[in-house]
Formats: C-alpha cells, structure tokens, sequence
C-alpha cells in the first residue's frame, strides 16, 4: 500500500510519478490523502477527502486500529522504538537510573522484562535485547530512591489515550469523513505487507506540522515499515518503489 499523503507528485514530482503507476499494475494499492480532488487522487484505488491540518487526528486513529486489533509488528517495536520503555506514573517521566540509584545516569532507561519478570536496563550500544523480551502492556511496580511507584510501557499508556481519544469515529468528526471510510484506511494499512508513503514538503509548512509528521511515522513504526523493500516513509520530493 502506498500513502500519498501530503503531496500531488503527478504535479509536482513529474519524473518520478511513473512509478505510482507502475506499481498499482504490480499489485500495490495506492491512496491519496488529501483536501483536494488533486490529480494524483484520480490514479488511485481510494482517495480520503481529510480536512486540512487534520491528518494527525487520522493518523492517530490508524494507530489505534492496528493496535486495538493487534496487527502490529511487535517485534520490530521492541527493538527499533521507544515504546517499550517504562514511564512513571506519579510524573509521566521514563523511569530513569537516577531514579534507582544514587548517582545514576539521566539516559539510562528501563523496560520491563517478560522472561525474567523483572526490570532490565536498556541496551547502551545496541537495539538488541539479548534474551528480554520487553513488555508492551501492563503495569508494574518498582522501587526507587523516592519509595515504591508503578510504571507502564510507553505503548501501554499510548494505547489507552488512542482508545480514549482517537477512535474512527472520533477522528472521523475531526477530519470531516465518515467513520467507514476511516476504518477501510486503517484496514488497508494495518494488513499491508509493505507500506510506503509520499509525504512531499507540505505538512511540515502547516502550524504543527511536525506533529502531524511523528503521527504518520508512528503508523509506519507500528507496522515495521522501514528499512526493507517497498516499505518507507519519504518527506522529499522523490519516490523509488523496490520489490
């Protein structure tokens, strides 16, 4: 599935355009996002008519799809992300070293550990876990210099939030399309054996834009859609399909 969300490269990417096509003939599906009927939404499967600078919202709502249904690649999340890591629950803060020992470090983090069923540092010089197997849900207690609090994984709390906020339906009020066609969008996404997306230069023009931008990113991130053929998130005007 190819997203092209925030861009019109049959306007602007004019030599690179071709490679929509060729991939649509391939078997790729693609998708324009976008306010406008551009002439890029007329070669696609689906076009989501969202409201302008409300992407984030639907970006929020595939993420709670893929994560409500389980259809995430929980593996490339463990090692390639931030959230497994553990955050307190008094102050919203990772649960750092210096919270566990005098004079510990600000940047050592924690997650807690599936096997062993306790606390295990972050790996320093590499993403590879050894034999922990990060937990993504769940809340746990640990001791600190401060006294015992509780902590969760960061995907643990992002999840609730997603289920209380950013709902198809909720997210669907706020970019102005029907809840169905959300749904269909998070479907497609979250059953993609490879997602690639054309972001082009817009969003970040807009106030927020950035956040609209980690939105999209944490889609991919959830999916595992980065760093292997036919799957990548590209913010330049440029656009390569491998696979």
């Amino acid at each position: 599935t190819i997203l092209i969300w925030g861009a019109n490269p049959v306007y602007t990417q004019i030599p690179n355009a071709h490679f929509l096509n060729e991939a649509r003939y391939r078997g790729a599906r693609v998708v324009t996002i976008a306010p406008d009927y551009s002439a890029s939404s007329v070669h696609c499967d689906l076009f989501v008519p969202v409201r302008p600078g409300t992407d984030a919202a639907l970006a929020l709502a595939i993420a709670q799809v893929m994560l409500a249904s389980g259809r995430i690649d929980h593996a490339f999340v463990r090692s390639q992300t931030d959230l497994p890591l553990l955050v307190r629950e008094d102050d919203g803060r990772f649960l750092r070293e210096s919270d566990t020992v005098a004079g510990g470090r600000e940047d050592g983090f924690f997650a807690y550990d599936e096997v062993s069923q306790r606390i295990v540092a972050a790996p320093e010089r590499s993403l590879d876990w050894g034999e922990a197997t990060p937990a993504l849900a769940g809340r746990y207690e640990v001791e600190t210099l401060a006294g015992r609090i509780g902590v969760r994984p960061v995907l643990d709390m992002l999840r609730e939030r997603l289920d209380r906020d950013y709902t198809p339906e909720q997210a669907a009020e706020v970019c102005g399309i029907a809840p169905s066609l959300v749904r269909k969008l998070a479907d497609w996404v979250a059953d993609s054996k490879a997602l690639s997306g054309v972001a082009g230069s817009s969003l970040p023009k807009l106030y927020h834009g950035d956040l609209i931008m980690r939105a999209q990113l944490l889609v991919f991130m959830l999916g595992g859609h980065l760093g292997r053929p036919g799957a990548g998130f590209d913010t330049c005007p440029f656009l390569r399909i491998d696979g």
